[in-house]
């Protein structure tokens, strides 16, 4: 086995470490040496750096290693500039149009971040939550983005199990992946009472490689599931409509950035 790593052998080593890390749920340092074919120490090291930097993180019980935070980030692959700006006017319509409220949502490692909301005007309604995080898995939204992921890596974000809001939340990692794989074949995702019992939302993804959301919610009392799916047309549009728009920001921005680099 090599005992050392040089420059350019250390970042094909990196390279190589979070590819199989994202093919595995995790892995023992012993596995990871064979595999890159150098010494446990070095693996050690490799790890260590890589862990200092959020790219790898070690479960305190198995001592196996999987993909940090920084490292799914990486995946994430941004729609353009000022997502909140460009979406509001479609969370606004969409929001008129339903009666019902409508978020804007990401994912941040776990968590379900809420980016932006317009809040239903009807007197029984869904609060916006902006700014708020809640477990992916409790989330029509983030199960339609957690959908778009490989299955190694939602299992690795959720290593330690899946705590229940509600009698109906997904109770464990094997329900997740039938969920997750339901949600990929039929191209949205549901909460039927999953973060909290009284309300239903339908989440679909902002275009085929964002890393964004558009969710409808609203009160059990006038929705279920029958009448969520209903909806998917509408909303569907209105995530296209986001994402051709955001789309024909990011062309503008490298057209402008062209016309910078031919002044200078």
């Amino acid at each position: 086995m090599s005992k050392d790593l040089g420059t350019s052998d250390t970042v094909s080593k990196t390279l190589r470490t979070l590819l199989l890390l994202a093919a595995h749920d995790s892995m023992r340092v012993t596995d990871l040496s064979r595999e890159l074919d150098v010494a446990v120490s070095t693996a050690h090291r490799l790890l260590h750096i890589m862990g200092l930097h959020g790219f790898v993180e070690q479960d305190a019980g198995s001592r196996r290693y999987r993909l940090g935070a920084a490292a799914l980030k990486l995946g994430r692959r941004p729609i353009g500039r000022n997502l909140v700006a460009t979406a509001h006017p479609h969370l606004q319509r969409l929001s008129t149009e339903l009666g019902e409220t409508v978020n804007l949502v990401v994912l941040d490692g776990s968590e379900t971040l809420f980016l932006d909301g317009v809040e239903s005007r009807q007197l029984v309604r869904v609060a916006t939550r902006t700014g708020a995080r809640i477990p992916a898995y409790e989330t029509a939204g983030g199960k339609a983005l957690l959908a778009r992921l490989p299955f190694a890596v939602v299992r690795g974000l959720y290593a330690e199990g899946l705590a229940r809001a509600t009698r109906f939340t997904v109770p464990d990692l094997a329900e997740l992946e039938l969920d997750l794989a339901r949600t990929r074949e039929r191209g949205y995702a549901l909460n039927l009472g999953e973060h909290m019992p009284e309300v239903c939302a339908i989440g679909v993804a902002v275009g085929s490689g964002a890393d964004a959301s558009l969710t409808v919610a609203g009160p059990n009392t006038r929705w279920d599931r029958d009448r969520l799916v209903k909806l998917l047309p509408r909303v569907q549009a209105a995530a296209d409509a986001i994402a051709l728009d955001q789309r024909e920001a990011a062309a503008l921005d490298e057209s402008e950035a062209a016309a910078l680099e031919g002044r200078e």
